[in-house]
């Protein structure tokens, strides 16, 4: 198996080093058909997707859902705004006309199919058609509003009960209607509505986590590639290796859009950990081959050697971190599973790049590089054959 590694890596170097344009021609195409999946990539904001559903105790929690419906609460506060200095600013949230703002906002949300119920203190008014300051009043120091209003009346709460599921397109779409319906209802000066609950925070926690998982690949990116300048002592040595690192991101975010397998709260700053793992097989590929070309040994060889010599290693290295990443599968959790899963093809992606991709745009660099310098060379001597003529 050894013998066969090494016999197979070594046809590789002399492919990459005959077909070396038509390989990075495949790497690109490639690419962009693997990176096309990014489009489809998205976030899982359903927590419950994460959790071991097939345990008893989440299938009894299922079938209480079902029999008795599964609902969402969301939580709107109408709340005394204290910075409004007016003498016309309500100071207390008993106020009739805060009562009657509340009136309004609950007809207009009951009437949307997926809200199941609506309570607040306008509940208590339902079946009116008018109601006087003094009935609100009477009924505002009633037992039984002391349910929705705070104990220094400075706050008054509604609580809206809708089946929104586990979609987070359907919780935009309702919070967008919660928004709308509040900035419809006339409210007296010194009111301010807020909106909260259980649906809307899981979508703020996602929205703050895909926040920090692009400003984190950001950071880990540029700070990786300075590292790299630094330690190689060359920006275009830092490129070598950091271009084929960032290849690897890419099929591993695009092959998840094309399986159609979402970024969960467990997944969704991988990639920051995928560059911080994946840039060790790229630094070694490089070094080596400055090392045999250091030595006068001819393109061919030194590639040979280090596809051959470096790729043993980095494959079992590769090979032991993608397994211990994968065992994660076999536990009990979903989102531990895909935290190992997205982690082992993220190690995978990176070590073929590494072995595939890194050789091949070595190559054209140092192809580009002598054709540059043949090129001035042969400029300078044109030039310099001009002078001579025409000092003649």
């Amino acid at each position: 198996m050894p013998d066969f590694l090494e016999n197979n890596l070594k046809k590789l170097a002399e492919i990459q080093r005959k077909h070396t344009k038509l390989l990075a021609v495949m790497i690109v195409i490639f690419t962009i058909i693997v990176g096309y999946g990014l489009k489809d990539l998205t976030v899982n904001s359903d927590i419950r997707k994460e959790m071991p559903t097939e345990l008893p105790i989440f299938k009894l929690d299922d079938r209480i859902s079902d029999k008795f419906g599964g609902a969402d609460t969301v939580v709107i506060a109408a709340q005394l705004d204290v910075s409004v200095d007016s003498k016309k600013a309500v100071r207390d949230i008993r106020d009739p006309d805060v009562i009657r703002s509340l009136i309004f906002l609950d007809g207009a949300l009951r009437d949307r199919e997926d809200v199941s119920s609506v309570a607040s203190p306008a509940s208590l008014f339902r079946g009116r058609k008018a109601v006087s300051d003094e009935e609100i009043s009477a009924m505002m120091r009633s037992p039984s509003a002391d349910a929705f209003l705070s104990k220094d009346y400075s706050m008054a709460l509604m609580y809206v009960t809708a089946d929104l599921g586990s979609g987070e397109e359907k919780i935009l779409s309702f919070n967008r209607f919660i928004d709308e319906q509040i900035s419809y209802t006339p409210h007296p000066p010194g009111i301010k509505f807020r909106v909260t609950g259980a649906p809307l925070l899981r979508v703020t926690i996602f929205d703050l986590l895909k926040r920090d998982a692009v400003f984190t690949l950001i950071v880990a990116a540029i700070l990786i590639l300075l590292l790299l300048f630094v330690m190689q002592r060359s920006f275009t040595h830092g490129f070598l290796i950091f271009i084929p690192l960032s290849l690897g991101l890419i099929w591993t975010m695009g092959t998840l859009g094309w399986l159609g397998i979402p970024l969960s709260i467990a997944t969704v700053g991988l990639s920051s950990m995928i560059l911080g793992l994946g840039v060790e097989y790229g630094v070694f590929v490089v070094s080596r081959y400055k090392e045999e070309r250091a030595k006068k040994i001819s393109q061919l060889e030194s590639m040979k050697t280090t596809v051959h010599g470096i790729g043993t290693a980095v494959i079992g290295s590769g090979l032991t971190t993608m397994v211990g990443f994968g065992v994660l599968s076999f536990t009990t959790m979903p989102m531990i599973q895909h935290f190992g899963q997205t982690l082992a093809l993220g190690i995978a992606y990176c070590l073929l790049a590494a072995l595939f991709a890194n050789p091949v745009m070595i190559l054209l660099e140092e192809d580009y590089e002598y054709w540059n310098t043949y090129r001035k060379l042969e400029k300078y001597t044109t030039k310099k054959e001009i002078h001579e003529e025409r000092g003649r």
